[in-house]
């Protein structure tokens, strides 16, 4: 895709075109990044670059937020057709912006990068009250379905709260979902419908029946029948098998399998307490951070588990960006978290006849958070 300034510097613009608008924190975010490399690959910088940056400069440092649109080119600016890559460059975008480390070098892939490559394209639309939801693409990897769509509605919508889909012959599922607004009217999103018990499917029967939208930001519910069924085929996978393990301070992770796919590689775990450590402790949770023997360090998604009735004993799975093929060797670092329950992290209740009874919280030594790294786990890839 061509740089965003090229694509206007030819073109001539009266002043009076511009119009004033309200911008997000990451639009803001995003801008500041682009031309920031614009700047440092150009020797020279055009007027109206030069222009858009001074009012980059006012937006830090005045309390108004606003933008600049272009009502009579707009065609010319390119629309979203990888909704994907676009949440992969929004993530990257937030996580670089924050960093405090000026020096740090910015990553420019993520985790979904090649997902549209491989996903199969679904356009499926539907339509109720006044809401047009479209299914764009949907990948299936034998653990979890990832889905693109855009809506269309005239309500806001907010970060869209969505029902997630069925999966046929899947009883536990967990996920994930990420709406966001682009225009007037037009928001786009991703969805992860993962797989939490040990069994893999080779193909995937999804039924998706959304039957309201919630908006988070004003509490408000919109009703509605959006109704969609179709199926995907896994992506073809290499498995390799671990019995590999790293224990400490009472928690041990064993690793179980790795799963490649052409777009991403899926890691199977599970997590083993000691009875000291869950009588002391909430929660454990053990989360797992990946590089590889060419200093690629690979972004991921956790996919949820089945434990047991505490959790501390459970199987995990987390999927990673492609797998670089030039790589030997990866070196996967357990983190290991325990915590206590508090007002702010635990809430539960129990309904009974005589109505909804609140239980306390757990009561345990264990206070505050608690992190510390297992040894590193070492898999020698087969070449």
């Amino acid at each position: 895709m061509r740089d965003f300034y090229e694509l206007i510097n030819d073109i001539s613009i009266d002043a009076d075109e511009f119009e004033e608008m309200e911008v997000s924190e990451f639009e803001k975010a995003k801008l500041k990044k682009v031309l920031k490399k614009s700047i440092n690959k150009k020797n020279k910088v055009n007027s109206l670059l030069k222009t858009v940056a001074a009012a980059v400069i006012v937006v830090g440092l005045s309390a108004a937020t606003f933008g600049v649109t272009f009502p009579a080119y707009a065609k010319n600016i390119p629309v979203i057709d990888d909704i994907f890559r676009f949440f992969d460059q929004r993530e990257l975008s937030l996580n670089n912006s924050s960093k405090e480390n000026i020096g740090t070098q910015e990553k420019e892939t993520g985790l979904f990068y090649d997902y549209k490559k491989f996903s199969s394209e679904i356009n499926m639309v539907q339509e109720s009250n006044g809401i047009k939801f479209s299914i764009i693409d949907a990948i299936f990897d034998g653990k979890t379905a990832t889905l693109t769509y855009t809506i269309e509605s005239e309500q806001e919508l907010g970060n869209a709260g969505i029902s997630s889909p069925k999966i046929e012959g899947i009883n536990a599922m967990g996920g994930t979902s990420n709406t966001t607004k682009i225009d007037e009217n037009k928001y786009v999103g991703i969805l992860t419908a993962s797989n939490l018990e040990r069994k893999k499917l080779a193909v995937a029967n999804i039924e998706w029946n959304i039957d309201s939208i919630q908006n988070p930001d004003n509490q408000t519910e919109i009703k509605g029948d959006w109704k969609f069924s179709f199926s995907l085929n896994a992506i073809d996978s290499q498995m390799k098998l671990s019995n590999n393990s790293s224990e400490k301070n009472g928690v041990k992770l064993n690793l179980e399998k790795i799963s490649a796919t052409p777009m991403s590689f899926i890691v199977y775990y599970n997590q083993e307490v000691s009875e000291k450590i869950g009588n002391t402790w909430d929660r454990v949770y053990v989360d797992l951070e990946i590089k590889d023997d060419l200093g690629n360090v690979y972004s991921g998604q956790g996919n949820g588990g089945i434990g047991d009735e505490g959790g501390y004993n459970a199987s995990w799975s987390k999927t990673f960006e492609k797998l670089d093929e030039r790589a030997t060797k990866l070196f996967i670092t357990p983190h290991v978290s325990l915590s206590d329950y508090n007002s702010e992290n635990y809430s539960s209740v129990q309904i009974t006849n005589a109505g909804v009874k609140e239980i306390p919280l757990p009561e345990k030594s264990g206070k505050g958070k608690k992190e510390f790294v297992l040894d590193d786990v070492v898999i020698n890839l087969n070449k």
